[in-house]
């Protein structure tokens, strides 16, 4: 499994190629990602944040064929820019992806044509629609949790003590390396 770390211009974007090709959140340039690849099979959402979902139209678009994996609650925020967080940066996203394209995932769900061990685990907090995919002993984590502590919890939908549970959680689960939203790729250390 090779796992590409595309900085974006709104977040950090995974390209993670194996038997098939899954790329992490939609915060980069369209160009960005064709520098590694033509082709992808699955694009997985963490949540619905717009700096997460901004070129999400552009991947759809030219990847005519992936399917996109996201919650249902993620899904909803999509054309809401108030919930998205659009309207507090002053950004207009309009988004258009149909759900025919979409599957929806929630706690232990996994990515079947996937050869490695993988699932979806729920990561509330940052937001009610946050979740991870953990690839082996990788968890890709939106930003529910940096380097440096847990992401912000004053945006919509954002909860304290969801974020407080999300950290328990992320802790019980057999993780090494955590691919995270924004900042460094980095060695998790649960104590």
């Amino acid at each position: 499994m090779e796992i590409n770390q595309i900085i974006g211009d709104m977040c950090n974007v995974y390209l993670i190629k194996s038997n098939i090709t899954i790329l992490i959140d939609a915060g980069a340039k369209l160009n960005d990602i064709l520098n590694y690849t033509k082709n992808i099979d699955y694009i997985f959402i963490t949540h619905a944040h717009f700096d997460h979902i901004y070129y999400i139209n552009e991947y759809a678009n030219f990847f005519k064929k992936a399917k996109f994996l996201m919650s249902q609650q993620a899904f909803e925020k999509l054309k809401d820019n108030n919930l998205n967080g659009a309207n507090m940066f002053g950004i207009n996203l309009n988004v258009n992806l149909l759900k025919e394209r979409v599957v929806f995932v929630k706690d232990e769900s996994c990515i079947k044509d996937l050869v490695y061990e993988n699932h979806i685990v729920e990561l509330q907090g940052h937001t009610d629609c946050s979740c991870g995919l953990i690839i082996n002993d990788n968890l890709f984590s939106g930003d529910v949790i940096f380097e440096d502590g847990i992401g912000r919890y004053d945006l919509p939908t954002g909860s304290l003590s969801q974020s407080i549970q999300t950290q328990r959680k992320i802790k019980t689960l057999n993780i090494n390396t955590i691919y995270a939203g924004h900042g460094n790729i980095f060695k998790y250390n649960c104590e």
